[in-house]
């Protein structure tokens, strides 16, 4: 049995373009190439996969925009800086033949807890034993944190590019107040600034917590709304259609059309040559060092501050 990576690619490029100072190639900004690149091998050293997958979101609205016209409408484009390196970053992984999985109406989200539910049910056809025994996936998202359970955890960037923190039930708790089988619910409640949907306005995460607390669910809520208290019971009522639509929204899918085999996803020794390679087009020499085991030049990136990252930036691939 081995363990699975999967990369949110736009939250790892983001916070990459964010975290690392300007440089260029040929006129060409690489920051978060660079940025992108040394996450990566930081997740590796720390994790030791078996297989690697990472996640992108595609050009384009998804499903969740059918269901409601206003979401994530208000997010900013994207800096030129930032757009420019989107196109490279993709021929990167191309060339390094990573796998890269970015569905046309599916948000990265989805395509990851979709690997993340099909790669747990694979079985060995020769030993019997499940293939995959623990994932981790790299991001900053809070909202994946509805996936974690005993086989699968977060990995999430802490103050450096390379402080990756694991994180588990316990620390969704410290985050978010709630254990991950209620961050659908808690979001359903308090809606979500960076999505643009409502939830039940006047309802703080406070507020949402101590009901989730007391009633568990979204649905025993609405089963004991005469229990709440009158001014809480009419915001609920009001707001039932709006608290539901945001539980859709929030709630990731599972059926993706996603056809993999976990051979295809194998972090093998030809495929940290492939990034090696990659690695030297673009003169990156203490990645191709890291990666290589030997000496590890300071890249600096420890000593860059948290990188202030607007969640209301829109992503494109």
């Amino acid at each position: 049995m081995g363990k699975l990576l999967i990369l949110d690619g736009h939250a790892v490029i983001h916070r990459a373009f964010h975290a690392v100072p300007p440089m260029a190639s040929g006129g060409q900004q690489i920051n978060a190439l660079y940025g992108f690149y040394a996450t990566l091998i930081a997740s590796l050293e720390k994790i030791k996969p078996k297989y690697l997958a990472i996640c992108m979101d595609p050009p384009g609205p998804v499903f969740r925009n059918e269901e409601y016209l206003a979401y994530r409408s208000q997010r900013k484009p994207a800096p030129p800086e930032l757009r420019s390196q989107f196109p490279i970053i993709k021929e990167s992984l191309q060339a390094a033949h990573l796998p890269l999985f970015s569905v046309g109406g599916y948000e990265a989200d989805d395509a990851i807890g979709t690997i993340t539910k099909k790669a747990l049910k694979r079985i060995s056809k020769k030993t019997k034993k499940k293939l995959v025994d623990e994932i981790y996936i790299l991001t900053g998202d809070r909202d994946l944190m509805q996936l974690i359970d005993d086989k699968c955890s977060l990995l999430m960037p802490g103050r450096g590019m390379s402080d990756l923190q694991i994180t588990k039930s316990e620390q969704s708790i410290e985050r978010l107040g709630v254990t991950p089988d209620k961050v659908v619910d808690l979001k359903a409640i308090t809606g979500d600034s960076s999505d643009n949907y409502p939830g039940v306005p006047g309802v703080g995460p406070v507020g949402a917590i101590k009901l989730l607390d007391e009633y568990h669910t979204l649905d025993n809520i609405y089963k004991n709304i005469d229990s709440l208290p009158e001014k809480i019971k009419q915001k609920f009522i009001d707001h039932k259609d709006d608290a539901y639509m945001s539980q859709r929204l929030a709630q990731l899918v599972f059926d993706v059309p996603l056809d993999f085999k976990l051979k295809d996803l194998k972090y093998s020794k030809k495929t940290r040559k492939n990034l090696i390679a990659m690695f030297q087009t673009y003169n990156f020499k203490s990645l191709t060092y890291r990666l290589e085991g030997k000496h590890r030049q300071d890249s600096g990136l420890k000593k860059i501050a948290p990188p202030k990252v607007d969640e209301n930036q829109q992503s494109l691939f």
